[in-house]
Formats: C-alpha cells, sequence, structure tokens
C-alpha cells in the first residue's frame, strides 16, 4: 500500500513539473534585457521611470489623468475639493504649478500611475 501512494505521488510531482516547465520557459522567454516581448517596459522599468520623472513630467502626467481621477489625487495630497462645483475645481486645477500637480501624481496609487503612464504609452506608439 505505502509502495503504491509513494508510487503515485512521485508520478505525481513528475507530472505537475513536467507541466509547469514549459509556463516557466514562456515566461522566460517573453523578457529579453528586461524589456518585454513587443516593446512594452516590465513593472521594475515602469517604477524606475516613474521615480525619475521630473515635476513637469509628472504635471504633464497629471493633465492626462480623468477629472475623477485628478479630484481624488487632489484629495489624497490634502486639497478637497469635493466641496467645490466641477467647474470651479477644474479651475483651480488649471492655476495649480507643476509642482502642485507633481505633488498630488505622487500621492497617487501606485496602480493610478502606472495606467497613466501606459495610457501615455500606447498613445506614444501610435
Amino acid at each position: 500500500m505505502r509502495n503504491r501512494i509513494g508510487t503515485a505521488l512521485v508520478a505525481a510531482g513528475l507530472f505537475s513539473g513536467l507541466a509547469l516547465a514549459p509556463a516557466f520557459a514562456q515566461d522566460q522567454s517573453t523578457m529579453s534585457d528586461g524589456k518585454m516581448a513587443g516593446g512594452k517596459m516590465s513593472h521594475q522599468q515602469m517604477m524606475d521611470k516613474m521615480n525619475s520623472m521630473s515635476a513637469d513630467d509628472k504635471a504633464a502626467m497629471f493633465d492626462k489623468i480623468s477629472s475623477k481621477d485628478q479630484m481624488s489625487a487632489m484629495k489624497m495630497s490634502g486639497h478637497d475639493m469635493s466641496k467645490m462645483s466641477h467647474q470651479e475645481a477644474m479651475d483651480a486645477m488649471s492655476k495649480m504649478s507643476a509642482q502642485d500637480k507633481a505633488a498630488a501624481f505622487d500621492k497617487m496609487p501606485t496602480s493610478k500611475k502606472m495606467a497613466a503612464m501606459k495610457m501615455s504609452q500606447g498613445a506614444m506608439a501610435h
């Protein structure tokens, strides 16, 4: 009985190992020199690029995101504009300095920043 269970476990281990090997090999083949296949940037490259962006670049990215995301970023940076009308809030954001916009961009969740960067990369590719 033990011999049969041992054999079954070894067979299951070999089977799962053989099944996973191509998946890992494929994952490694999509990366070449840290770049994703198809010219896309890896997550780490995106993070590095985001951390090395100037205040003007961050302000430009802030201007490209939706007004809802802008309002959320402003709230996270300590400027709650929810009591203002939409037009007043947009006017206030248009008068903000590049430094203020960059600070708000920095306070955004990373997922939102990544989405904004991917969106801008997609616009550059076309």
